[in-house]
C-alpha cells in the first residue's frame, strides 16, 4: 500500500463542499490524514442561503468511519519543521507540511507557498496533490456522469469558493467539465 496522504484545511473544505468526501477519498486508495490544527480550522461551508449563510462542518462521521484520521506532531524533528513553516504559513498548513515531509507522506494542498516549499524540500512532484487531482481521479475512476461532475464542481466553487488557478494541470479539464 502506498504512503498515506495528509490533507490541509483548504482541500478538506473543498472536498466537504461536494457532499462526496468519502467517495472521493475512497477512490484514491490510500489512508487520509488531517492534523489536529486542520480539524480545528475546518469550521464552516457556505450555504448560498442569505438567512443562514454558513453551515457548521461536522467531521465526526468521517472520523468515526475511518475516512479520515487525525494525527499530531511526533518528535523533535517534526516540531522544529512546524515552527519553521509556521513563520511563513498558517498553522494548519505548517503542521500539515511538517508531517508530510518528515513522514514521507503525500501532501494534499492547493496553497501555492506550501506547494513550493514541499517541492523544494521533497523534489517529488508525484507526492504533491491538489483538489483538482483528487476530483479528476475520482471522476475517472468512478466513471462519474457529466452532470454529476458538473454539480460537484459547482458545489466546490459556490460552497468553498475554490476554482483551480490557471497554473493547475487540471484547470482546463475543470472548466470544460463545468460547461
Amino acid at each position: 500500500m502506498s504512503p498515506a496522504q495528509i490533507i490541509d484545511a483548504c482541500v478538506l473544505i473543498n472536498l466537504l463542499a461536494t457532499g462526496e468526501l468519502k467517495s472521493i477519498l475512497d477512490s484514491v486508495g490510500r489512508t487520509s490524514l488531517i492534523c489536529s490544527v486542520v480539524r480545528e480550522e475546518s469550521i464552516y461551508l457556505k450555504t448560498g442561503d442569505t438567512n443562514n449563510p454558513k453551515e457548521l462542518i461536522n467531521l465526526a462521521p468521517f472520523l468515526n468511519d475511518g475516512t479520515l484520521s487525525v494525527c499530531e506532531l511526533e518528535g523533535e524533528k517534526e516540531e522544529l519543521s512546524y515552527v519553521d513553516f509556521a513563520s511563513v504559513l498558517d498553522d494548519g498548513e505548517a503542521m500539515t507540511l511538517a508531517i508530510a515531509i518528515n513522514r514521507g507522506l503525500y501532501l494534499v494542498t492547493d496553497e501555492r507557498k506550501a506547494r513550493r516549499l514541499f517541492s523544494e524540500q521533497v523534489g517529488n512532484p508525484k507526492r504533491l496533490i491538489s483538489t483538482s487531482d483528487l476530483i479528476y481521479h475520482w471522476a475517472q475512476g468512478k466513471k462519474v456522469r457529466a452532470n454529476k461532475l458538473q454539480e460537484t464542481l459547482q458545489k466546490i466553487e459556490s460552497r468553498a469558493s475554490y476554482r483551480p488557478p490557471t497554473t493547475d494541470r487540471n484547470q482546463k479539464w475543470w472548466i470544460k467539465a463545468l460547461s
